[in-house]
């Protein structure tokens, strides 16, 4: 217990020092390029581009940040319409960095990012590490899409799944008591194999979610179906292949996406950039839900198998 205090009590002043060194930094806002002396850099203000960042699994809401607020597609709207209503807002630039998930949170993003392209608001999507499944669902919306050549993306497709341990009940001696209102209720139980008719249920659900996905991005992409079925099969890609296969426009850096906007919105290069500003708490805790919810072998889902049908790339 002492051991575990003492860790507690080291982690804790750690997550203190990044807080107060970042609250310096953004208060500051110093001007690296002035050289030793330090120069208070000042607010910018009139038509420019905004930031909205998609970082980790796409879910209706997230976990909650240092400062409670809950995090997710929900907040990523909120910041969206927001910044719809903002008479200096003439592009968004769209920082994707997500293996995709939940289909009813990407298609409410998606949907969101269509109502603002269709007020002509230029919208630009930046790849960044990851943005497949659902990170390209959302990306599809947009007016330019902008990956690096080693971007992890495509992966257009929908799964649902949920661990068979039933051998394993078998081999312990566990049973399991299950009281339904319909034979279906229980559907994806790990405690038992799944029943043929159940198989084509979940099936027609995955192929409705399935089609969805591609008119959409046929839509978005200004492609015919046809053209993006041949690869839809679930691979994944880089940008390289990606721009082969007409998927994205360009490939580049998130500077290229924010010059691109700035182009397109009819904007100076100078023009400012409207970044989101998050506490060092929510960083950290980011990257911990990041690190223990993006795979599909985490504990989280050992534990607790989803049923959730998922615009997501399995890693």
């Amino acid at each position: 217990m002492e051991k575990q205090r003492k860790v507690m009590i080291a982690i804790l002043t750690m997550l203190v020092l990044i807080a107060v060194i970042a609250v310096i930094d953004v208060s500051l806002r110093i001007d690296k390029t002035a050289g030793p002396e330090i120069k208070l850099k000042m607010p910018q203000f009139g038509p420019g581009i905004a930031i909205v960042r998609v970082d980790g699994p796409i879910e209706m809401t997230g976990p909650s940040g240092f400062s409670g607020v809950p995090k997710g597609a929900e907040s990523v709207i909120k910041r969206l319409d927001e910044l719809g209503k903002n008479s200096d807002i003439r592009g968004i630039v769209l920082r994707i960095n997500s293996p995709g998930g939940t289909v009813a949170a990407t298609q409410e993003i998606y949907e969101k990012l269509w109502k603002l392209r269709k007020k002509n608001i230029i919208l630009t999507a930046s790849m960044g590490d990851v943005a497949a499944s659902g990170g390209y669902y959302i990306a599809s919306a947009c007016n330019h899409i902008v990956a690096n050549y080693g971007t992890v993306t495509g992966s257009i497709g929908v799964i649902a799944y949920s661990p068979n341990l039933k051998k394993l009940f078998d081999k312990l001696g566990i049973g399991m008591n299950v009281i339904k209102s319909g034979k279906y209720k229980d559907i994806l139980a790990s405690h038992r194999d799944l029943a043929p008719e159940e198989r084509k249920l979940l099936q027609e659900m995955i192929d409705s979610s399935y089609d969805k996905f591609i008119k959409d991005i046929a839509r978005g992409r200004n492609m015919n179906e046809s053209e993006i079925i041949p690869v839809a099969d679930g691979r994944i890609m880089n940008g390289e292949t990606a721009l082969r296969h007409g998927l994205i426009d360009q490939t580049g850096t998130f500077e290229d996406a924010i010059l691109k906007a700035k182009e397109l919105a009819g904007l100076k290069e100078d023009a400012p950039v409207y970044d989101e500003i998050l506490s060092p708490f929510d960083s950290v805790l980011g990257i911990l839900g990041n690190y223990f919810s993006g795979g599909s072998l985490s504990f989280d889902k050992l534990l607790r198998p989803g049923k959730a049908v998922e615009y997501r790339y399995q890693q």
